[in-house]
């Protein structure tokens, strides 16, 4: 069986529970479970980041999937969730609803309210509290909405004052505790009994804060949380708060799912209550959880495997801002995630190899980038895949299938995180990293990816800068009609060919070609005819050209090939060979005028004699020489 996950921020505390209490019961039954993330919410910026993030949700094809487990409240973004839930149900496929309810799904409702109302009734009854501070979650999060409601409830029925400025609105981060308590202080008017946070963040944050003021936690003022995070353990004094139950919600979940698609009967809802946990900050000194001893080694193994982190994050933030190209990139992850040593790891980007450098050329020609830069193309391709110790890529492959044939045959009881590739709204890809445990234990694989999105923007800058200098370059160095080189090419181009003839101790020669009638053609045609005559011209000139020789546009109607190892009876040869080209285009496309040229030469056996403008002096001396006798035959004056 396949499922699909969907939640943000997979390590923060409040998922981790959620994630391993899927896993622990669906890898065991050989489920394979694919985990969508992303961390949208956590960015302010004036630039489209957050869409870049959610657009990891539009992602999966959810008819390749046997079912559906969503987490909507930790996405963060009501339209992304209101479109996902739309295609769940279009595809048909049965779908349980951490938390929020969903016309048609089953739904695992995390309750908020009894464990919140049971903290402030703690407060209350046990520590005779009569002002409590409450720092609130964002209003878009359905659990922030209903753990205010249980605290102004509660606060009611015992009949306390509600006042609107002892309630601060955060976003569940630590620093919303702190600028929480920054605001309360400064307010003219006594410290409450008690602060009441809507997570252990948001508490933790307003204890330091407390402390950093000189405030004592609980003998001047208690403060309680809700979650019940690894931090609220450790924490001195170790927090008062809510265990909240996410591994047993994910697990009734999974079980609930598997009986679904099954087509089997049961009940498609169920609810799991928070349970208060009374501990050291609010006054209480009950003794649970984990031992001092044990929290202590907890957090030393922590502590270290953040500094190993960061270590590795600096070391990969230094190499990637020197990559210059895409090939560089590849090069520069592989050592990074070989040190990670997850089982699987795929960086899927979107289109082709071929499709990138077209798009790079398309913005040097000063063109469209040629797709919607923000969504996923429908073709995708492995440019690096490690798996099992071993790199390897993969070519093209639907983008619904989110992986090629060969990687989506490892096996049953896999799980892996499906990770949005971009910069701002522009949509490289995605990336996939398999049976990586440490992805559920810490915030480092998103700093990591979000490493390897900006080392993809800084090449494809690079790339797209080399593009346009190229384009540069051949702007300068090319004829912009015809295609060839132009005047310029010639001055810097030409002197190899003459090196190369005094180094090897061969003839060289020029050829010059001036075109005849050209002014006549632009006069009585006008100067598209004259163009396409001129472009005539220098495809038949082309079309002759061997491996080796110089064809120029020297000026508006006169071409020089500059060649080296023939002598004069093969430059004949050659001359003979373009005027016999100009007669079969001349039948092959007969128009009012003919295309016509005089044609000069000057061969010099001994290259180390004689000047590149010497020889261009002669040949062009040879050309007038051709076209007065033309025009004497043919009586012209």
């Amino acid at each position: 069986m396949n499922i699909a996950v969907l939640l943000g921020g997979v390590g923060l505390d409040a998922q981790k529970g959620t994630v391993k209490g899927i896993l622990d019961n669906a890898l065991p039954e050989g489920t394979n479970v694919y985990i969508f993330t992303c961390d949208g919410w956590k960015y302010e910026s004036r630039y489209e980041y957050k869409s870049g993030e959610y657009n990891i949700y539009h992602l999966p094809d959810f008819t390749k999937y046997d079912g559906v487990i969503i987490d909507s409240d930790s996405i963060h973004d009501a339209k992304t969730v209101e479109e996902v839930i739309a295609k769940i149900r279009e595809a048909a496929i049965p779908c349980i609803s951490l938390g929020i309810h969903w016309d048609g799904m089953g739904c695992v409702y995390l309750e908020n309210r009894t464990g919140m109302r049971a903290i402030a009734e703690h407060l209350i009854q046990q520590h005779d509290v009569k002002r409590i501070y409450y720092i609130s979650g964002p209003m878009d999060s359905q659990d922030a909405r209903e753990r205010l409601t249980a605290y102004r409830e509660v606060l009611g029925e015992y009949h306390l004052e509600y006042e609107e400025r002892m309630t601060y609105y955060g976003d569940f981060s630590h620093k919303s505790g702190v600028g929480a308590i920054n605001d309360l202080l400064e307010m003219d008017m006594p410290l409450p009994d008690a602060v009441m946070a809507a997570n252990d963040e948001m508490a933790i944050g307003a204890v330091m804060a407390l402390q950093d003021a000189g405030y004592k936690v609980p003998e001047d003022i208690l403060v309680t949380g809700y979650d019940n995070s690894f931090l609220a353990q450790l924490n001195h004094p170790r927090l008062t708060t809510v265990k909240r139950g996410e591994y047993e919600a994910a697990e009734m979940a999974y079980k609930m799912l598997v009986q679904a698609v099954r087509n089997e009967k049961t009940p498609m809802e169920h609810t799991i209550y928070g349970k208060p946990i009374f501990s050291q900050s609010c006054g209480c000194d009950r003794k649970h959880g984990y031992t001092h001893a044990q929290l202590q080694k907890m957090y030393v193994k922590k502590s270290v495997q953040i500094s190993d982190d960061l270590e590795m994050l600096k070391n990969c933030a230094a190499e990637f801002s020197g990559l210059q190209t895409f090939n560089d990139f590849i090069e520069g992850v592989k050592p990074y995630i070989q040190q990670m040593a997850p089982e699987y790891f795929y960086i899927c980007m979107c289109g082709s190899i071929e499709n990138y450098y077209e798009e790079l050329e398309r913005i040097a020609e000063g063109g469209e980038r040629g797709r919607d830069e923000a969504a996923y193309k429908d073709d995708i391709w492995v440019p690096l895949a490690y798996e099992k110790g071993s790199f390897n890529s993969y070519g093209g492959f639907p983008k619904n299938d989110l992986l090629p044939d060969p990687c989506r045959k490892n096996g049953e009881g896999n799980f892996y995180l499906v990770l949005p590739l971009h910069h701002q709204e522009y949509c490289f890809g995605y990336c996939i990293v398999g049976n990586y445990r440490p992805a559920l234990e810490s915030r480092f694989l998103r700093h990591f990816i979000m490493s390897l999105n900006n080392a993809l923007e800084t090449v494809r800058r690079q790339d797209t800068m080399s593009a346009m200098l190229g384009r540069l370059s051949r702007m300068w160095l090319y004829d912009e009609l015809t295609g060839v080189n132009n005047r310029a090419g010639f001055n810097r181009f030409s002197s190899r060919i003459i090196e190369e003839a005094r180094r090897r101790d061969l003839p060289v020669a020029v050829i010059f070609a001036d075109m005849d009638g050209l002014k006549k053609v632009n006069d009585m045609y006008g100067h598209e005819e004259g163009d396409a005559y001129i472009k005539a011209m220098a495809n038949i000139l082309e079309h002759n050209r061997r491996h080796g020789e110089l064809l120029s546009r020297y000026g508006g109607d006169e071409f020089i090939i500059v060649v080296c190892g023939y002598f004069e009876e093969e430059i004949k040869e050659y001359i003979n060979k373009i005027y016999q080209e100009i007669k079969c285009y001349n039948e092959r496309f007969p128009r009012a005028y003919k295309l016509d040229a005089s044609i000069g030469y000057c061969v010099e056996t001994d290259a180390s004699k004689v000047s590149l403008e010497k020889l261009v002096e002669l040949a062009d001396q040879n050309m007038y020489e051709v076209k007065r006798e033309k025009k004497a035959r043919l009586g012209r004056p």
